[in-house]
């Protein structure tokens, strides 16, 4: 096939088609695999001579019109310090090719001139490091798909740390005294949440099949696996510090055996001792089945159904709190508060690698994430298991 009369709009249209015509029972790999290598390699060239192209323009524009000199070593390591990182399209491509493979063999062909460079410069002190695309991705489907997580008041500290809480004021509050007398001497309670971390993983094994889905297709798929198992682990991580004494909801704010009604749901609102914005946290089921049908003394729902919020996770609001879906709790489970009270720190950005099983020959591709979560005020939550 002739490709130099093609237009790159043509060339990546016809190499976005192939990986379906892989798929064909009656495929012809040799001829569709050296289709692929000429496509990219006329892309290659053309990228090429756009470059050598705006140097000239450059070299002109300079008004010395010289011809520009060969850059020494180290500047021209400098340059592609720039160019080839774990953000350059170069390296992301080289990234997904050497990820699929099969009995040792590179299904998408093997690196160009251009793609071995950013990969070996890129990881030659490094290790294959995950694209910083790829990555980026992979944190916004995690606050995506873990509401509590979204909602949580988040930081970034490296190492263990302790938020100092002040619990009360056993004596010497401030108060009226007459005149020239001192006040009382204050004496103040504080406590501790400690939040150490724990360690949260994943791991997935690429089977053959999956390996000969399209490089785009193959990143969003594991990107998305991986993120969704993280998420939910870190979701749970939440849930299991909201239900633990030193870090989570006052014993008086855990309550059992609820009813459906308004005074309950009354009830429960008082007993949260926090300003802010409050959100109840049900699954599908508890929120129609249960939450939706409750009506007040005037036969009129306590839940407003909500079509016109930019998060799809809003399903309505009740006494003006929202609603949210949390797929990762119980039936009859509800967790109501001030979501700006949970602390979640990630000790460690989301760290991805991958390796091939020298027995299988599958290519493992795992997740690490350190991670903890603590309650800031006992008060500013309540979690309420109803009767169904």
């Amino acid at each position: 096939m002739e490709f130099t009369s093609m237009t790159v709009e043509e060339l990546e249209a016809r190499l976005a088609q192939l990986p379906d015509e892989i798929e064909k029972d009656d495929a012809d790999l040799d001829a569709l695999d050296a289709e692929f290598k000429g496509i990219t390699a006329e892309l290659d060239a053309r990228k090429a001579a756009a470059a050598k192209k705006a140097e000239i323009r450059n070299a002109v524009a300079s008004g010395d019109g010289k011809v520009v000199a060969e850059i020494p070593t180290q500047e021209k390591r400098t340059m592609e310090e720039i160019k080839y990182n774990a953000q350059s399209p170069e390296y992301r491509t080289a990234w997904l090719k050497n990820i699929a493979q099969r009995d040792g063999q590179m299904i998408f062909g093997d690196l160009t001139e251009t793609e071995q460079r950013a990969f070996t410069f890129t990881t030659a002190n490094t290790g294959a490091v995950v694209p910083t695309e790829t990555m980026n991705r992979i944190v916004e489907l995690v606050e995506s798909m873990a509401p509590m997580y979204d909602d949580a008041t988040k930081t970034g500290m490296v190492k263990g740390f302790g938020v100092p809480r002040h619990k009360s004021i056993a004596a010497g509050d401030a108060a009226a005294t007459d005149e020239g007398v001192a006040n009382a001497d204050e004496e103040d309670t504080f406590d501790l949440l400690a939040l150490d971390g724990v360690e949260i993983k994943k791991h997935v094994e690429i089977t053959r099949k999956m390996q000969w889905q399209s490089i785009d297709a193959f990143e969003a798929w594991l990107t998305g696996h991986i993120a969704k198992r993280i998420a939910v682990a870190k979701e749970a991580q939440i849930r299991a510090r909201l239900d633990a004494v030193a870090t989570g909801i006052a014993a008086a704010n855990v309550l059992t055996a609820q009813t459906y009604a308004e005074g309950t749901i009354r009830a429960i609102l008082a007993k949260i001792k926090q300003s802010g914005t409050k959100v109840w946290y049900a699954n599908t089921n508890t929120i129609w089945n249960g939450l939706a049908g409750i009506q007040d003394g005037n036969d009129r729902p306590l839940f407003v159904p909500s079509t016109l919020d930019s998060d799809p996770t809003i399903q309505g609001r009740i006494y003006g709190g929202s609603v949210k879906v949390d797929e990762n709790l119980a039936d009859n489970v509800v967790y109501v508060g001030v979501p700006a009270s949970i602390l979640a720190n990630d000790f460690e950005a989301l760290f991805m690698n991958n390796a091939i099983d020298p027995k299988t020959f599958k290519t493992i591709i795992a997740g690490y994430s350190l991670f903890d979560a603590g309650l800031e005020n006992p008060l500013a939550f309540v979690k309420a298991t109803f009767t169904a």
